[in-house]
């Protein structure tokens, strides 16, 4: 496959991307041929993600497929993809190797998440108007920025103010 370069200019800097490898497209499935790709494009489905994530019977429905076709084309489009499958135990340890606490600066807050806000995950902060939801995004974006050596993570922060209350 020939290397394919294409250039952007984003306020007079000049990006260059290489794009050897293309994404792998609904042809590259095992058992999609040419007829089996436009009946998935004319039924919407011209992207692997939204493929591996439809059920057999939905597939086959939609795409006027048989459901053990689909099932094939949807176990296909999750290996490509990577999506759902068996996780090993070793990489689950090693994903959660990774995973860092950011303190919340206090203790019996600590204590009740296990440590303190775990990184790559989601923290939902609900209650009453007053109740200090805002107070602890702005102590967590203080802490992130606070050296590793304090019990931050040395890192930036960008806040966004979705309800214009600043």
């Amino acid at each position: 496959m020939a290397s394919k370069k294409t250039t952007q200019k984003i306020e007079d800097e000049e990006i260059v991307i290489d794009a050897e490898d293309e994404e792998p497209g609904i042809e590259d499935l095992p058992g999609v041929g040419p007829a089996t790709a436009e009946k998935l494009r004319e039924a919407g489905f011209d992207e692997l993600m939204t493929i591996a994530v439809m059920s057999p019977k939905e597939l086959g429905d939609q795409a006027e497929l048989g459901e053990a076709v689909a099932s094939k084309i949807i176990a296909g489009a999750k290996k490509m993809v990577n999506v759902g499958g068996f996780v090993s135990g070793v990489s689950l340890l090693e994903r959660r190797s990774q995973v860092q606490k950011l303190t919340s600066g206090a203790a019996a807050l600590d204590e009740l998440l296990g440590g303190g806000f775990e990184t790559q995950a989601i923290v939902e902060v609900f209650g009453e108007f007053g109740s200090g939801k805002t107070q602890i995004g702005h102590q967590l974006a203080v802490n992130t920025i606070l050296p590793i050596a304090q019990g931050g993570f040395d890192g930036e922060v960008f806040y966004i103010d979705t309800e214009d209350t600043f």
